[in-house]
């Protein structure tokens, strides 16, 4: 049984050294392989790098035996005295200089943009900006590179991907270019911006008494207010004041009136999205003629919002309304006048047959609203001439349920404040103080 043991261990023992010896073969096999294959493989990605040199303008490379260009009308490559290469930019394009050692081997290559520095279009260091006002900052890079577009600041100052810089709220922010080529960055720019207020024109009331100027005497028009394109703002609704045209085409009108048989033509009234486009633009411009505001009836809420001018809340959240109020879906807007003690809102819109006041049902679905006789009698007082015609002021309760609502920030950051208190005002109050004005 001994002797058994003694063949057995002596048998392992001889094993194990034979494993051992073959491991260390098959390691140095391996370590072989790997040098071979390091030394003679191309160029690595990391030995690729990206650079920019302005046509006429020239750089060195030193430590590689050869340089080759893919476009010599764009890069010429020569060689010094001293072994070095001088590469020259010819014209403005794209080239890419590979690198190699004395073997013939592959050592980096590099991608050469001939181009001029670039730069903002505005040839100034800052842009001074009043609130809700944009404008934009396009860099000038060669082509085939891309440009990023950031700001610090947000809060003050955004900037859309091509360069289109909104303006929020008062302060300063810095908006920078940064541009790439194959996912390197290669340059920066930079521009600050200054944002201003002017809170002089851009309050609760002011753009109520804006919105009541076209009432009773502007038509809906499918399109009005909107462009020949029908994709943004067209010349009335960046024109300051109302149009001579609007009143003109009311007059012509009978009670009979049907809209579906002037379609687009959008000299001769608003549709909804046209008229609260027409109020923005005319609470924020003295000029005609600058950006517009019109777009589709459920985006007026958020896009209004998203800069910086107020806050959304989506249809199942809201939960009251305040005078100011932007309210859309995605077939109408309209503009919250002020609330009544049984729950129905006033409020302003333009839908057949036109521009006019407005009353909801009450909260709890009476017809007969506080708010409905508030708007019959305003709008028979004021603006009889309509009344006449279109005595109908009551619009139906999916005005209290289906619409987001964007309200305006009012701290005097942005662009809308409210001294005159009409955020915590009756709509009875509200129209009292419009109309003795």
């Amino acid at each position: 049984m001994n002797k058994c043991k003694n063949i057995v261990g002596k048998h392992s023992a001889s094993t194990r050294l034979v494993y051992h010896h073959a491991s260390g073969l098959f390691l140095l096999f391996v370590l072989t392989v790997l040098f071979f294959f390091c030394f003679s493989m191309p160029a690595r990605a990391e030995d690729v790098s990206v650079k920019t040199l302005a046509v006429g303008k020239s750089y060195t490379i030193r430590g590689s035996a050869k340089v080759t260009t893919s476009k010599a009308s764009v890069a010429r490559v020569a060689e010094k005295a001293n072994g070095s290469f001088k590469i020259t930019a010819r014209k403005k394009g794209r080239a890419t200089l590979t690198l190699y050692d004395s073997d013939g081997t592959e050592t980096g290559r590099v991608y050469l943009l001939v181009t001029s520095s670039g730069s903002f279009k505005y040839n100034t260091s800052s842009i001074s900006l009043m609130a809700g006002k944009s404008k934009t900052a396009k860099a000038t890079v060669q082509s085939g590179c891309k440009v990023k577009y950031s700001s610090s600041n947000t809060s003050v100052a955004t900037v859309s991907s091509a360069g289109k810089i909104r303006a929020v709220s008062s302060g300063k922010a810095t908006i920078r270019a940064c541009v790439y080529y194959k996912n390197v960055l290669i340059k920066t720019w930079k521009k600050k911006v200054t944002v201003t207020c002017d809170l002089s024109t851009s309050t609760i009331k002011t753009l109520l008494t804006t919105a009541l100027e076209p009432v009773g005497s502007t038509m809906y028009v499918w399109g009005g207010g909107w462009n020949e394109e029908d994709t943004g703002a067209g010349t009335e609704a960046v024109s300051i004041g109302v149009s001579a045209q609007w009143k003109k085409f009311f007059q012509q009108q009978t009670s009979s009136y049907d809209y579906r048989t002037t379609r687009y033509q959008i000299a001769n009234g608003l549709d909804c999205s046209g008229y609260i486009g027409w109020c923005i633009y005319n609470i924020l411009n003295t000029t005609d003629g600058n950006e517009g505001y019109v777009m589709k009836a459920s985006k007026m809420a958020s896009n209004f919002a998203s800069r910086g001018w107020g806050t959304y809340k989506s249809a199942s959240s809201v939960k009251d309304y305040k005078a100011g109020d932007i309210m859309s879906s995605s077939g109408h807007v309209w503009m919250v006048v002020g609330s009544c003690s049984d729950g129905s809102v006033v409020l302003l819109h333009s839908s057949p047959p036109g521009v006019r006041l407005a009353g909801t049902p009450s909260s709890s679905g009476n017809t007969s609203s506080e708010a409905v006789k508030l708007a019959a009698s305003y709008m028979k007082n004021y603006y009889p001439d309509w009344y006449s015609k279109y005595p109908d002021c009551l619009v139906s309760s999916s005005y209290l349920s289906g619409y987001a609502q964007m309200r305006w920030s009012i701290s005097g950051k942005s662009i809308m404040t409210d001294p005159d208190g009409y955020r915590s005002k009756t709509a009875s109050a509200i129209l009292k103080d419009l109309f003795a004005s």
